[in-house]
């Protein structure tokens, strides 16, 4: 079951160093996920918003640049909200994840996508995408187990837990 925390919406934060305008990344989100696109440039579906930008120079993450070691270009935030069915939180979270491997297959660049802005559930360094088969969500949710076929699944490294 995805995990619920009482009263507060859930967060994914994806850090890229594919070298992207905010409009491409936006656009690729919002077709990936069947989101709309409001006026501030977020991506919205039911239960989940989405806002995806190109980092300013100077504005760059330490988590990626220091932590990771890639050029930190482009963030998409990802907001699960508690106040909609487990369905569909986890349909959300399905789609997130066929998102962000779509993102690491079509762009190049490094990349790492965190859960609650400290777990590593998605990787990808030096060309090589990497899922952690420590987050439980890979094994709980049925819809997961197929993405992570033919994938390197291991226990990945958590260097800021």
């Amino acid at each position: 079951m995805t995990r619920r925390h009482d009263g507060m919406a859930v967060e994914y934060r994806l850090y890229g160093a594919a070298d992207l305008e905010t409009d491409q990344l936006v656009s690729f989100l919002a077709a990936e996920l069947g989101g709309t696109v409001g006026d501030d440039g977020r991506v919205r579906r039911d239960g989940l918003d989405v806002t995806p930008y190109r980092v300013e120079t100077g504005d760059e993450a330490w988590v990626a640049t220091s932590v990771f070691g890639f050029p930190h270009r482009v963030t998409a935030s990802f907001r699960l909200s508690n106040r909609v069915s487990e369905q569909v939180r986890e349909l959300n979270v399905g789609l997130m994840m066929r998102a962000v491997l779509s993102f690491f297959d079509t762009y190049p660049g490094d990349g790492v996508l965190l859960f609650n802005g400290e777990e590593v559930v998605l990787q990808k360094l030096t060309g090589q995408v990497s899922v952690n088969s420590d987050w439980e969500d890979w094994t709980e949710l049925a819809g997961l187990r197929m993405l992570r076929a033919g994938r390197d699944f291991r226990p990945l490294p958590q260097p800021l837990l």
